[in-house]
């Protein structure tokens, strides 16, 4: 018997925030997909894919996941805000070969609500460097006010997916139900979105 999400239930909402390039895309898509693409193309104002997710009392549901496009006139659009309205956590996205790209995350901030868990998720570690794998993040974690902090390939898919299980546990101990979630591929659809 297959199960489905409950029409009426609100789906689960997580946005990817960050610089243009850092790798947002490909980290979500290997999670939707369980499967690293090696091509993708520039994110056009926002992508989003969704996943049904099995709690471990089998309760279903679905997690949307929306991919802001990071190129800084998409910022200044007046359109990310909404596209943020009723996250229920954010992923802030960095990349760790360009640690500008960490710096500039303050700038995404205004974005999302205040009070939605963050996660600081440093990409590309299978090119960076030694030093670059061990930079500190413990300064930032607590300056964007995250959760916790990441460091991880696309790559990696174990890692890709370690990473939404903390997500979806810190958004259900919020909501006040605290359970084992199974995001296996039972289901996806991905969609891109554009803003002309």
């Amino acid at each position: 018997m297959r199960l489905v999400p409950s029409k009426e239930k609100k789906p689960l909402k997580i946005v990817l925030l960050g610089e243009g390039g850092v790798g947002k895309t490909t980290i979500s898509k290997s999670y939707i997909d369980n499967y690293f693409f090696t091509k993708s193309k520039q994110t056009i104002a926002v992508e989003f894919h969704s996943k049904i997710i099995t709690r471990s009392d089998k309760e279903v549901s679905k997690l949307q996941i929306w991919d802001l496009g990071g190129q800084g006139h998409f910022k200044h659009m007046g359109v990310f805000s909404e596209f943020c309205r009723g996250a229920d956590a954010a992923l802030l996205c960095f990349d760790l070969t360009d640690l500008s790209s960490l710096f500039n995350l303050a700038e995404w901030l205004g974005f999302i609500a205040p009070t939605i868990p963050r996660f600081l998720i440093g990409t590309k570690s299978d090119l960076a460097t030694q030093d670059e794998q061990n930079f500190n993040l413990e300064r930032y974690v607590h300056r964007y006010n995250c959760v916790t902090s990441f460091k991880c390939s696309a790559k990696d898919l174990k890692t890709v997916m370690s990473i939404f299980e903390s997500v979806l546990q810190t958004i259900e101990r919020k909501n006040g139900k605290m359970s084992n979630i199974s995001s296996e591929s039972n289901s996806h659809i991905s969609n891109r979105l554009l803003v002309s």
